[in-house]
């Protein structure tokens, strides 16, 4: 038992000296400087051109339709013509817009007659009121001071005249009752000798130049004058014999009855006049008459103020308007006439023809197109690139495009935000000048891209840099015998080189072999 022991502590021994042993060569090899291999970064050029796949489309397609629905009456391109931005193309029937077109046109001179007239009257007519309604209040205070100063008199002297009425009518009434004096018989008697002697005379005398005329010796002129003197003595003898006639038969019944319907009349005609006195209807008038001074007195205030305001410039302000109205619906007629005539938004190439002349067409996507333009002098060529290519690549890097016959240059002008999950590609375009449209729409191309960096690029051995991600990375870089970790900012890689962007210099020196399990601080043995 004791000799087992003794084996044990023996075996013990032996294993503590043996790892004691192995620590220290351990420590010993690990504070040997590490060896390496040590460079500086170079000038120079990374040569790098990738070549891709893609295929043309053009610039711009267009369908055309027409701006309004109707029928087409003119169309003056076919299939493969070449046509110019504002060249005519087709026209629509427009007989009817252009009609409307002179309508409103017509409505714009009378509204500009308007607005021309109101500048030169409106001020006027306005001043020409307030000198109305000066002229009114002026009247109707002479029309109270009147009303005033004769009213009660006026009153007094058509109760007068009344009262005269009333016995004028009764004096008359009781003429037609007594019935004619003989007096007044003679005297029609009278009246009817002398016209009796009148006729008598001019009848013999009209039967003598009767006579005479007969044979010519007196002129026509002179036989009607004797002959319209006969009749006249003719007429006067007749009327004296009526009125003669009536004196002496009487007045009539319904003379007396007209005679007594007067008297009433004036009767009524009194009683009216007293009231008016009894009740001094005159103060009516009065106020009737300060009614009108005070309406008058409003009127002039209104117009006062409205020459105080310059309403006139209302007036020219709404004129103004309707021309402004006016003039905006003619613009809108002469573009919807000048809407029936279609032209090209762009230069191109006709490519199909869908419409022909006599044809209804509709406007706009609802309608049938009128005919395809294709822009020609520029294409546009569409193609991917790697993900990996991308930080490479933005708006404006040159291309090359390349056909069996054909080869040219042009300028990426999209890089799509997004990466297709599936192909971990990038689609981009780029536009290619095509001036003798020797590109055509839909042929396949390749495309190549120089991605080789400029001759004074900071260049390293792609080995060199560790840990690349996202453009970043680390190297160890040599100080006082010692690798110290630097992070970098990586540019394109080709090859064995990789450009250097940021943190290292031309004289800085870099590890380049030896360094993958270093540590910061490690020291090290440069070897050649």
């Amino acid at each position: 038992m004791r000799q087992n022991r003794f084996q044990y502590f023996i075996l013990l021994l032996c294993f503590g000296l043996g790892g004691l042993s192995f620590d220290y060569a351990h420590a010993q090899e690990a504070s040997k400087p590490k060896p390496v291999k040590v460079t500086t970064p170079q000038r120079g050029k990374i040569e790098r051109k990738i070549t891709y796949t893609g295929n043309l489309e053009p610039d711009a397609m267009l369908n055309i339709f027409a701006n309004i629905p109707g029928k087409l009456m003119v169309l003056n391109v076919n299939e493969g013509d070449h046509v110019n931005k504002g060249d005519v193309l087709a026209q629509t029937d427009s007989r009817e817009l252009h009609l409307a077109l002179k309508q409103v046109q017509a409505a714009l001179k009378a509204a500009e007659a308007q607005l021309s007239i109101a500048k030169v009257t409106a001020r006027i007519k306005i001043e020409v009121q307030a000198e109305i309604a000066h002229a009114s209040l002026d009247a109707a205070k002479v029309q109270l001071a009147q009303a005033l100063a004769l009213s009660e008199a006026q009153a007094t002297s058509q109760f007068k005249q009344a009262t005269a009425a009333v016995t004028v009518a009764e004096a008359n009434l009781k003429k037609a009752l007594k019935g004619a004096r003989n007096q007044e018989i003679q005297q029609a008697k009278a009246v009817v000798l002398g016209a009796k002697a009148a006729l008598d005379n001019a009848r013999t005398n009209f039967e003598r130049v009767q006579k005479l005329h007969k044979t010519e010796a007196i002129s026509d002129r002179d036989f009607d004058n004797a002959k319209a003197q006969y009749n006249n003595a003719k007429a006067q003898h007749e009327g004296a014999v009526e009125q003669l006639s009536l004196i002496q038969e009487g007045l009539q019944p319904e003379d007396i009855t007209a005679a007594e319907a007067q008297l009433h009349q004036a009767q009524a005609s009194l009683v009216l006049a007293r009231v008016a006195v009894d009740t001094k209807d005159w103060n009516t008038q009065i106020t009737m008459a300060e009614s009108q001074v005070r309406q008058a007195e409003a009127n002039l205030r209104t117009a006062s103020e409205l020459v105080k305001t310059q309403a006139w410039k209302h007036d020219i302000a709404v004129a103004e308007a309707q021309f402004d109205q006016a003039k905006q619906q003619v613009n809108l007629a002469q573009k919807r006439f000048d809407d029936a005539t279609i032209t090209s938004p762009l230069n191109g190439i006709v490519v199909n023809r869908d419409s022909n002349i006599g044809d209804y067409v509709g406007s706009g996507p609802g309608g049938n197109p009128i005919l395809m333009i294709v822009k020609m002098d520029a294409v546009k060529v569409v193609f991917s690139i790697p993900e990996a290519d991308l930080s490479n690549v933005a708006v404006g890097t040159p291309v090359r495009i390349s056909t069996r016959q054909h080869h040219t240059s042009g300028k990426i002008n999209f890089v799509s935000p997004i990466v297709k999950p599936e192909t971990r590609t990038v689609k981009l375009k780029a536009e290619i000048p095509n001036p003798e449209y020797q590109l055509k729409p839909g042929m396949f191309v390749e495309v190549s891209i120089d991605f080789s960096t400029t001759d004074d690029s900071l260049l390293l051995p792609r080995d060199a840099v560790l840990d690349i991600q996202n453009g970043v990375g680390h190297v160890f870089i040599v100080s006082d015998g010692k690798a110290h970790q630097q992070t970098v900012k990586v540019g394109p890689a080709w090859g064995e080189k990789i450009s250097i962007l940021e943190g290292v210099i031309d004289s800085t020196p870099i590890i380049v072999r030896g360094h993958q399990l270093l540590a910061d601080g490690t020291k090290i043995l440069v070897v050649e």
